[in-house]
This record gives structure tokens, C-alpha cells and sequence, in this order.
């Protein structure tokens, strides 16, 4: 029970890190989304590397599954949400990104049928975000780049799921520090040169989000499993649309207050589920 409750404040801890980064984004961005990519890659990278010095145990499978992390989610699943945010507003790009809570207990039901029990309070709290955000603009393109980078997140869980049977967290931590740079690096070299315009607020994005935040979200995870950490996540908008508000001094509306209140009955649902 102990180590459950422990789990659950470092995946909130996780999104409160992850709830700076789209601004942080949208404000650093440059011409380039794999500018973007390798700047956000480079903060993890950063804090990554030091882990090696705990000797996780890595063996050929714990690279396998620790890589398909970190392909499928950091690198492509990123770089395309950066996309996204080109064609559609924060809000909505972030409320269809986060629609990976719904497809994850679905893909893992190849692991076992008992986490499609979690697919209902992950619809309450996408709705919810709907009802938070879900005023945005954008095109079709967008909209279809921001749910591929749900769908590449929610793949890259299931491989992070796979990849504890064979190290431990810091292991992945490493392993997904190193494979997130090494990907992005060649994802922009392959597709654009090697010139490479870094920006400051989108490698301080990376290091809050993804040298801080990811490295907290797999301990969640270590603690109390992948199904509920992963739907806790999805506080993190909510998070950045609350300091929004907060700074900007602005009233909520009844839509906004009921969005906020059907996203924290969801996680309460799904935290006492997993109890």
C-alpha cells in the first residue's frame, strides 16, 4: 500500500514537470521540429547520463525494449506532437496527445484482460480535458499528428512495460536518455543535414519535462505499476491550463470548472482502482 501511495505522488510530481513544456514549446520553437526534437533530446540526455554510474543491469532485451521506449514516445511520438502544435493551438493539439490514457489500457490488453477496466475513467478524464481546452483551432493535419502521437506514446508504455522484466529504473532511465539523443540526432541529419539550430527554452523544456519529469514517471511506474501513473499523467494539462489561469487572473467558466472536476473523478477512479 505504501509503495503504491509513493508511486502515485511521483507521477504527480512527473506531471507537474511535464505541464511546463508545450509553453515552452511554443515559445522556443524554431522553423525546424527536429531542431525542436534534438533542443528537448539534449535536456535529457543531460540529466540521463549520470545514471550509468549505478550499474543498472543491461542485458540485450533490456536494450531492445528500453530503445522501443524510447523511439516510440520521445522521439517520433514527440516530434510529431511538435508538428502538430505548427497546425493546431496548444489546448486542442494537447487534449488529442493525451488520448493515449484510453488507448493504453486497450493495447495492454495483450498483457491481460484486467487493464480494459481502466478504459472508462481514461474516457472521463480526456473528456474533461475536452471540456478544459477543447476550444482550440487547427487543421485536419494537425489533429492527425497530435492523435499519432498519442497512438506512438501509447506503444512506447507497453515496451516500457516490457522493459522492467529485464532492468531496473535506472537502466531505462539511461538507456532512454542515450537512444532519445542518438535517435533525434539522426532523425534530423537523415532528413534535414546536420546543421542544427538548438533552442534554450526548448532544451530548458526537455530538461524539466524529459531529464526531470521522465525519470520521476518511471519510478511511478516501478511503484505502482503502468496503468495508473500513465492516466495521472494526464494532469499535466490541466496543471498548465491552472497556472494560466492563475497568473492571468482569470475567472474559470462553468464549461472550465466541470472540465477540471470530471479530470481529477477520473484519476480518483482510477487511483482507487488500482489500490
Amino acid at each position: 500500500m505504501i509503495t503504491y501511495i509513493v508511486g502515485i505522488i511521483l507521477a504527480l510530481a512527473a506531471s507537474l514537470t511535464w505541464a511546463v513544456s508545450p509553453i515552452l514549446y511554443r515559445v522556443g520553437a524554431t522553423e525546424s521540429s527536429l531542431d525542436d526534437l534534438v533542443s528537448n533530446s539534449l535536456g535529457a540526455f543531460v540529466l540521463a547520463i549520470p545514471f550509468i554510474l549505478l550499474r543498472p543491469p543491461l542485458n540485450s532485451n533490456a536494450w531492445l525494449y528500453g530503445s522501443l521506449f524510447a523511439v516510440l514516445g520521445p522521439v517520433f511520438g514527440t516530434y510529431v506532437f511538435l508538428v502538430s502544435l505548427r497546425y493546431a493551438d496548444v489546448g486542442i493539439a494537447n487534449v488529442i496527445s493525451y488520448s493515449y490514457v484510453v488507448m493504453l489500457p486497450i493495447i495492454m490488453l495483450v498483457v491481460s484482460p484486467k487493464y480494459l477496466m481502466y478504459a472508462w475513467p481514461a474516457a472521463l478524464i480526456v473528456l474533461g480535458l475536452y471540456l478544459i481546452m477543447g476550444s482550440g483551432r487547427g487543421t485536419p493535419y494537425g489533429y492527425f499528428m497530435a492523435l499519432l502521437s498519442a497512438l506512438l506514446y501509447a506503444f512506447s508504455f507497453l515496451a516500457l512495460y516490457r522493459a522492467y522484466d529485464y532492468t531496473n529504473p535506472w537502466g531505462i532511465i539511461f538507456i532512454r536518455g542515450l537512444i532519445l539523443m542518438i535517435g533525434s540526432l539522426l532523425l534530423k541529419t537523415v532528413i534535414e543535414g546536420v546543421r542544427i539550430r538548438l533552442s534554450g527554452k526548448v532544451f530548458l523544456a526537455g530538461l524539466i519535462s524529459y531529464g526531470i519529469g521522465g525519470p520521476l514517471y518511471i519510478l511511478s511506474v516501478d511503484y505502482a505499476g503502468i496503468a495508473v501513473p500513465t492516466l495521472i499523467t494526464a494532469l499535466s494539462p490541466v496543471i498548465t491550463e491552472t497556472l494560466a489561469v492563475t497568473r492571468l487572473k482569470e475567472s474559470l467558466n462553468k464549461r472550465t470548472l466541470m472540465g477540471f472536476i470530471i479530470v481529477i473523478i477520473g484519476i480518483m477512479i482510477a487511483s482507487l482502482m488500482g489500490i
